[in-house]
Order: C-alpha cells, then structure tokens, then sequence
C-alpha cells in the first residue's frame, strides 16, 4: 500500500498561544503533516530554502520583519509553496493575494480555514510530476520531482535527497531505471553513482570535477567530461531564463 505524502509546514508565528492553536488544528484535520515552527521572520528565513515547504502559515504583525517583508523574500525563489497568511487585521489583504497567498486567516483561526489551506496544497501537491519509489521500510512512496536535488547511488541502495530530508530506497532501486524514468532535463546523470536535478546545481567546480549543489553538496562528474556537463547546466539556465 502506497505511503501518503507528508506535507511539510512551516509555521512562523510570535505568539505562542496562536502557534499552539494552528498546530491543534492541523493536527485535528488529520493531513499526515511534519510541521516547524519559528518565532519570527528572521528565524525562518535563515532556514528557508526552495521547495523545502509545502504550506506556509505567516503571521503578518511580528517584531522585527514582518510577514509580508518575509513572503516577499520567499517568493524570489519559490513561486509554488502555498502562503496563508494570519493577522488581526485586514489591513494587508490585497497585498497578501499579490504575494500569491491562497488564504488570509483572522485571529484566532478557524479549524475551517486551515483544514481548507491544506486540502488546497494536498491537491497541489497530488496534481505535481512524482516517482514512486520502494522505500527501505518496505513502504512506497511518491516523492515530487521539484523537491529532489539528486540522486545518490551507496552501495545496494538509493539515497534521495530533497530540500527536507534525505530518503533512502530499497535494494530493488537501480539508480539505471531511475535514470530511465525522469526527464532529462532537468535530471542529468553525471556520474555512475549521481543522478542530479539541474535546478538545484549551483555551480561545477573544476577543481573537484563535480557539480556543487545549493545546498552545498558535492555530485561528481565523469572522469573527461567536465566540459559537457558545465555545458549542459549552461543550455539549461539559458531554457529556463526563457521559459520565465
């Protein structure tokens, strides 16, 4: 029986009573979710990353930044997590839907609007391109293409590494017929033992002969082919540049 995906949450609120009352919520709602939870602005965006959050619940009025200020920053580098916004006031609400945010939730929240933020963002997320792997519990699960960063092959397994958590596979996982079923590009095999998403290379370091990923991470490249590679991450930023 397949796994259900677990959404990850990320709530940043400076107020521990209404921090307490959403996690009550998303809790009651039932949606398997892994959540954290941060007390301002500032503390979450030093942690923040591309695709590593389904759902964002931002509190608007804090002390230092504020949420909007915040969701501004994350909407430079990620167009897809789903915002909801909490507030005691209306004050902010065109400004929120220019943001992208599919809810603006007044205090205290309702268990509705958060069990409809997360229904919105289970659909996304179903409606998203995923692979189906055998994972090591013995379980499967559909894990979404735009939060891989690479693929690792380590001895007889598989490790997935996405923008949350590094996923290791079953042995009846070949990096080859993962290889096969991906579109290429974005995923690039690069070495015998790294299958890399082009989206999340950051450079290729000559020096090493290897990609070196956003999240600092190293993918090794093929032994003569550094050129090729560097090449093909060049053509790719350039489609993607015209794409936007």
């Amino acid at each position: 029986m397949d796994e259900p995906y677990i959404l990850q949450i990320a709530i940043c609120e400076d107020e521990p009573a209404d921090a307490a009352l959403l996690e009550s919520y998303i809790e009651k709602s039932g949606v398997p979710a892994d959540r954290q939870c941060f007390k301002n602005a500032e503390e979450f965006l030093a942690s923040f990353c591309a695709w590593k959050y389904d759902v964002i619940f931002m509190d608007i009025f804090m002390e230092g930044m504020r949420g909007i200020e915040a969701v501004s920053e994350v909407r430079k580098v990620d167009g897809n997590v789903v915002i909801a916004f909490t507030t005691n006031s209306l004050d902010y609400t065109l400004e929120s839907y220019r943001l992208g945010a599919v809810k603006y939730l007044e205090k205290p929240v309702s268990p509705v609007g958060v069990a409809e933020t997360l229904s919105f963002a289970r659909l996304k997320r179903k409606n998203s391109s995923s692979v189906t792997l055998n994972t090591a519990g013995g379980g499967r699960e559909d894990v979404p293409l735009d939060s891989i960063l690479y693929f690792e092959q380590q001895n007889y397994v598989v490790e997935v590494h996405t923008t949350s958590r590094i996923l290791t596979t079953s042995r009846s996982v070949k990096l080859d017929e993962l290889e096969k079923s991906l579109p290429s590009p974005p995923f690039l095999r690069c070495h015998r033992s790294y299958l890399i998403n082009l989206n999340y290379a950051h450079t290729c370091d000559r020096e090493n002969n290897a990609f070196i990923m956003k999240n600092g991470d190293r993918a090794d490249i093929r032994r003569g082919c550094f050129a090729k590679y560097r090449t093909a991450l060049d053509k790719w930023r350039l489609a993607s540049a015209e794409r936007d």
